[in-house]
């Protein structure tokens, strides 16, 4: 039996669950794709990165303490390369306070700043149960299709917050040259972006909705759905909802 999949058709029901690792891997498995052997899937959104990483030494130790781990194996920077389906982009903290109108301030932040994630040379620290670990990340191979996942959600001691930070994005000419390892660069043949499809969510975690803003290859025209609900959009909409 022979499977044919639609690509416009997986990026609609990928935004639409919001689920992107486990849709993705699901449907990798089921076209009999593995780690291996590939599928339209890995041969569509897969990409490669380079990931360092070092535990962090407790400030809390002793000057002769720290002075020994600094040589430990296990404090040392290690490398290792890894596929992805997809990035996901670190958003900078919201603000606690409000502006003098007693109005929310919500912030806004360009994509290139959170691409610095990608660099190779920004580092961020990540907490594990034992360890606090800085890692760092360059891209060795960009895929056909980039699907980018921006962290809006995050559950603290009491419930699930929202992050409403908007990011200022272009819709064409997208570049990740500078997020490629230097010695890859050569072998990128493309290393630009269109935007494709968008999902934009509102209200709250327990009661928001999501939209698809999606655009027609054909005529070149933006076009927003909600369930069976379908209008048409301007592009400079796009980059003003969260």
């Amino acid at each position: 039996m022979v499977i044919i999949f639609n690509l416009s058709d997986i990026v609609l029901t990928f935004l639409k669950l919001n689920k992107p690792l486990f849709l993705l891997t699901t449907l990798h498995a089921a076209l009999n794709g593995s780690e291996k052997r590939e599928s339209i899937i890995s041969k569509t959104f897969r990409g490669r990165m380079r990931e360092y990483s070092r535990k962090v030494i407790p400030a809390e130790d002793t000057e002769e303490e720290k002075y020994r781990k600094m040589h430990l194996p296990d404090y040392q920077e290690k490398v290792s390369e890894k596929p992805f389906l997809f990035l996901t982009l670190d958003l900078p903290a919201a603000p606690l306070y409000r502006d003098v109108q007693l109005q929310n301030i919500i912030p806004q932040v360009p994509l290139s700043t959170l691409l610095e994630k990608f660099d190779g040379k920004t580092e961020k620290e990540y907490r594990t149960y034992n360890d606090n670990i800085m890692k760092r990340y360059e891209l060795l191979k960009l895929p056909e299709f980039l699907i980018i996942s921006y962290k809006r959600f995050q559950k603290n001691q009491w419930f699930v917050e929202k992050n409403p930070t908007i990011v200022n994005f272009p819709i064409a000419n997208v570049d990740l040259y500078e997020c490629l390892a230097e010695d890859v660069r050569a072998e990128q043949k493309y290393t630009t972006y269109d935007l494709v499809a968008n999902v934009v969510h509102e209200g709250t975690f327990e009661t928001g909705n999501y939209r698809i803003q999606i655009v027609h290859q054909g005529s070149g025209k933006w076009f927003e759905l909600e369930d069976l609900h379908v209008k048409d959009m301007l592009p400079q909409m796009i980059v003003l909802a969260e």
